[in-house]
């Protein structure tokens, strides 16, 4: 009676995991996993979460050909083009799962000095609202290319991601092929290190007869291909440069640093590049930079609304801040450089986020965007070549990486 007992739940067993097997959906995109090569496979099988970052931090070892050479010519002017683009280069059988991207702002805060640690910093704040929640740091190693290591933010582009697992679904997994396009600062094997940050003002659309390259892509081309301010200017310069948020009326402008020293902000005015160092930035020559989210081009320091410098609006307090934590102290720690990203960071629900809302006739209970947050803070540094990284404000737990 116990042996037919037994059998009857093996039975039973069995009937419904074969229930269970037949009612799992299959992944609607799985005919594109196919079609992937072996080295994309194997770039995204080497996903792995950061232990400690809450599901929010990812690492990834980037093992295929992202074929940048032929992606330079390929005249991406638009957001849309270079999603296109990406497709046809990278996965020519495949089916286009993703079409737009969102292209909201991002207002960061960057500087660049000397470190007493050895070498040069250069840091970052990525700010964003809380909702973005999933960053890969981005190991790559080019064929013909410096190798480097950065960070992007992929939450905009995935589709319900499971908070557990949010690379479960092929079309999750395949986002992450076009992270060494996504990445938002960065560091090659030179020292060389880059970063950009939101301008609200008139989008960049250069039409000089030049390959059109849009302006986020810009990053990945200056690590694979620079070991110095000067290079990274020089190629800037080989591309009309177009704004990924044209539809929006905005732009981006860069901060480049380099392990022998240079370092300057590059930002581009009526279509025209300027590079900035620090004597057109602070009226001196002092050995860093800094950068917020407004122009920095002499007579184009104003805020579009108003005309006026409000030092009570974030971009300008972050900058003054940045700006008096380095003639305090201009030759930072690893350590302390994060401090400084620490007092520029945008507080989630800061409270001269809310007044600066409120003095312009809104309310932040129905404002979607003011709940901000830097999402991370990063500093590189170009001798040991070290990327350390604070995620969602905790300062406490500290992520450190080296590119080997």
């Amino acid at each position: 009676m116990k042996k037919l007992f037994f059998a009857m739940m093996a039975i039973a067993t069995v009937l419904s995991a074969c229930k269970s097997n037949k009612d799992i959906k299959a992944d609607p995109d799985a005919d594109n996993a196919a079609k992937w090569t072996a080295e994309q496979k194997a770039s995204i099988e080497n996903i792995k979460a950061i232990e400690g970052s809450d599901g929010h931090l990812f690492e990834m070892t980037y093992t295929a050909d992202y074929k940048l050479p032929e992606l330079m010519k390929s005249d991406c002017g638009s957001i849309e083009e270079s999603l296109v683009r990406l497709y046809s280069t990278l996965l020519p059988n495949s089916r286009i799962l993703l079409t737009s991207a969102s292209t909201q702002g991002v207002g960061c805060s960057t500087f660049s000095s000397a470190c007493s640690d050895g070498g040069y910093v250069l840091g970052r704040n990525y700010d964003y609202p809380v909702k973005g929640s999933y960053y890969i740091v981005v190991r790559t190693a080019p064929e013909k290319g410096y190798k480097s290591i950065g960070i992007a933010d992929v939450s905009t582009l995935l589709a319900n991601p499971d908070p557990k697992n949010p690379f479960s679904t092929v079309r999750n997994q395949e986002i992450t092929l076009f992270a060494p396009f996504s990445i938002l600062d960065g560091m090659n094997e030179k020292g060389f290190m880059c970063s950009f940050m939101q301008l609200e003002y008139e989008s960049t659309m250069q039409d000089r007869g030049k390959t059109k390259m849009v302006n986020n892509w810009i990053l990945r081309i200056l690590l694979d291909n620079c070991e110095t301010v000067s290079e990274a200017i020089a190629m800037m310069d080989q591309f009309d440069i177009r704004s990924v948020f044209q539809k929006e009326d905005m732009d981006l402008h860069y901060i480049l640093a380099d392990a022998y020293g240079d370092r300057a902000i590059v930002e581009y005015v009526a279509n025209e590049m300027h590079v900035l160092r620090a004597p057109e930035l602070i009226g001196e020559d002092a050995p860093y930079v800094m950068s917020t989210n407004f122009y920095l081009t002499p007579g184009r320091r104003v805020d579009r609304e108003t005309g006026l410098w409000e030092k009570n609006e974030l971009g300008y307090w972050r900058f003054d801040q940045l700006c008096h934590s380095l003639k305090n102290n201009p030759c930072p720690s690893r350590a302390e450089a994060m401090d400084y990203m620490k007092n520029v960071r945008i507080v989630y629900n800061d409270q001269d986020e809310i007044e600066a809302i409120k003095r312009k006739g809104q309310d932040p209970e129905k404002f979607e965007n003011w709940s901000w947050m830097s999402l991370w803070s990063s500093v590189y540094n170009s001798k040991n070549l070290t990327m350390d990284v604070c995620i969602r404000e905790n300062y406490d737990k500290k992520f450190s990486f080296i590119l080997k």
